[in-house]
């Protein structure tokens, strides 16, 4: 019986991304979310003031650069819930929708923190 390992199944790299992320998805009603990873197909966030949407919800995300001034709104939907050892509650987005300016901001994003993170 082969095991299958789940970064064998990622299709793309991820980087830490500890920012908060703005959730744009109910109008007149402010959330925001600590990140904790990135990758050109998602987000890992964990949410501190409760619960996460439910696995399928659609949510538009808002993400903002520290000490830059481009913000990007990403569409996605979650795709699976998870605790961690301390036990925050977190969910994984998968990005749906891209257009080619949010890819391109993302790709050189992830590009920047990859290398932060490889001279550390």
């Amino acid at each position: 019986m082969q095991v299958e390992h789940l970064a064998d199944r990622r299709r793309h790299l991820r980087v830490p991304y500890g920012a908060w992320v703005e959730d744009l998805t109910r109008m007149g009603s402010l959330s925001f979310y600590l990140s904790r990873n990135l990758s050109q197909g998602g987000l890992l966030l964990e949410n501190q003031a409760g619960a996460a949407p439910p696995v399928g919800t659609e949510v538009r995300l808002r993400l903002v650069v520290e000490n830059e001034s481009q913000i990007v709104n990403v569409d996605g939907h979650v795709v699976r819930h998870a605790v961690d050892i301390n036990g925050s509650t977190l969910f994984a987005v998968e990005f749906t929708r891209l257009d080619q300016g949010s890819e391109s901001f993302l790709e050189s994003l992830i590009s920047e923190l990859g290398r932060v993170r490889m001279s550390s």
